[in-house]
């Protein structure tokens, strides 16, 4: 007799990638659109830039946990339920935000906001529960890449709603496609067919994973201003790496835990986590800030191309939509010759980019090529990722697995920003507020290193990877009695 899953149709590939792209753009959105609002939420509630940052601060801090959290309910409790409960959950953050006129209550908003962070493991566990499994890279790569979407769009659509509206339009904006994005999963993406587990959750496991992760966000987010020898600096990493060793070996004891850092035992789990992690504190996370600095700088400092920020936007949002035309292609190549060589090309394209703007300062032209290589580039290694991790994890877990590499990204990336604003600030006139030529390089010059290095780590993936099958709780116990009889036998007199 055949099981419910298998008896029940599978959904169109077109509306199922179409509905879970949507959910994704929803938690891209969320965070693109915050950049462009913080001018006006400093002029509106008359607030210094570092006050108005924790607009930014408390999503990202919310979002990396629950990367993690997320994908692993899902994989437990149904992905589909929790994908649905999360995009409300983010609607209301937004009416949160919304309607509480003070700066605390959008706060606080935006940190309800940041659920939406378990979007895109949750996602790819739906991708690979209901398309063919043919059709499964080009999904996971389409679904990956559309961050770019968002991205592209998020600061077009925040600044003409500001424009229009203020900062009120952007949170309806974002109610109503959080909205629209859960009717859809609603609509299209069949019931979870699998049985809610009666397995205990692991409730010291989810309040010890935040906290070590917002202690070194916090960390780093504040060490551009305060410098990475501070104590509040030093503090907080501390505490955070106090807190991460507790949850780690929590997690190695725990029946059922939030993340099984066992896979990481995996050659090709563990490398595909080095690499992100390294490619998040150069190209992916630490190549936007100079980028900004160039396109608005003016050209008398030697680097600059004198752009308005809305035609900085401009050309950003093309390049980036141009990338994404790119996965579905990426995604074909994945499957035909593995995710492999296609997370290879991805980022040694983005490391090839950094000499090219290094060495073309002052042309437009050659930036804007640049920059579509550059999205390229990105569009591949991210559509790529996923898939590499999809070749080894079953799929019992694989809203875990693709949370965790989110939440490592997520911390690459806040690392990042924080060492390249310090090195710009470094070469900060302090009378005209312009950044050096010199740091500008030194800035790119960094970001290279972590790229080589990213590819580095991807070039030690092998063509024909291990699974990583878990261990199950009797196996475990099992081997826990064996150990322990062993020891009890060394310990006993002859």
């Amino acid at each position: 007799m055949s099981s419910p899953a298998r008896t029940l149709k599978r959904p169109g590939f077109a509306p199922v990638i179409m509905v879970l792209v949507l959910a994704e753009i929803v938690s891209a959105f969320e965070l693109s659109m915050m950049y462009v609002t913080l001018p006006t939420l400093i002029r509106d509630f008359q607030v210094d830039a570092n006050t108005v940052a924790w607009v930014v601060t408390a999503y990202l801090l919310v979002s990396a946990s629950a990367g993690v959290l997320g994908g692993r309910f899902g994989d437990l409790y149904g992905r589909r339920k929790v994908l649905i409960i999360v995009l409300v959950v983010a609607g209301i953050g937004s009416l949160v935000s919304l309607i509480g006129g003070s700066l605390g209550m959008i706060i606080l908003g935006r940190a309800i906001q940041g659920v939406t962070g378990a979007v895109l493991g949750l996602a790819f566990g739906l991708a690979r529960e209901h398309l063919e499994e043919k059709r499964v890279p080009v999904g996971i790569s389409m679904v990956g890449a559309s961050a770019l979407i968002a991205g592209a769009g998020g600061a077009l659509i925040a600044g003409f709603m500001i424009d229009a509206f203020s900062w009120h339009g952007i949170f309806v904006f974002a109610a109503v496609l959080s909205v629209l994005a859960a009717a859809g999963i609603s609509m299209v993406i069949p019931r979870d067919t699998a049985v809610p587990t009666r397995e205990r959750p692991d409730y010291l496991g989810a309040v010890l994973l935040p906290v070590a992760v917002s202690a070194i966000l916090l960390g780093f987010s504040g060490a551009s201003k305060t410098g990475f020898a501070s104590t509040s600096f030093i503090a907080l990493i501390s505490v955070g790496v106090a807190a991460a060793a507790v949850w780690a070996w929590w997690e190695l004891r725990v029946e059922s835990p939030i993340v099984n850092l066992r896979m990481f035992k995996n050659r090709q789990v563990a490398l595909v986590m080095t690499a992100t992690v390294l490619a998040a504190v150069g190209p992916l996370g630490g190549g936007n800030v100079p980028a900004q600095m160039i396109m608005q700088a003016p050209a008398s400092l030697g680097y600059g191309l004198g752009f308005s920020p809305t035609g900085a936007g401009v050309l950003i949002s093309s390049t980036l939509l141009v990338g994404y035309l790119f996965s579905p292609l990426g995604g074909k190549l994945a499957f035909r010759y593995g995710a492999r060589i296609v997370f290879i090309a991805g980022l040694a394209l983005v490391a090839l980019v950094i000499p090219m703007i290094l060495l073309t300062y002052g042309s437009t032209e050659l930036f804007f090529i640049a920059m579509v290589l550059n999205s390229t580039g990105i569009s591949l290694a991210y559509g790529a990722l996923p898939n590499l991790l999809i070749e080894v994890v079953p799929p019992t877990h694989t809203s875990e697995t693709a949370g965790t590499n989110t939440m490592i990204r997520n911390v690459g990336q806040s690392a990042a920003v924080a060492i390249g604003a310090y090195i710009l600030a470094s070469h900060t006139d302090p009378a005209t507020a312009a950044v050096a030529r010199e740091g500008i390089s030194a800035a790119f010059i960094f970001v290279f290193v972590f790229a080589a290095l990213s590819v580095a780590a991807a070039l030690m993936l092998r063509r024909s990877p291990a699974q990583w099958v878990p261990e199950t709780a009797g196996e475990r116990d099992i081997r826990r009695g064996t150990v322990r009889s062993a020891e009890e036998s060394l310990s006993s007199p002859l």
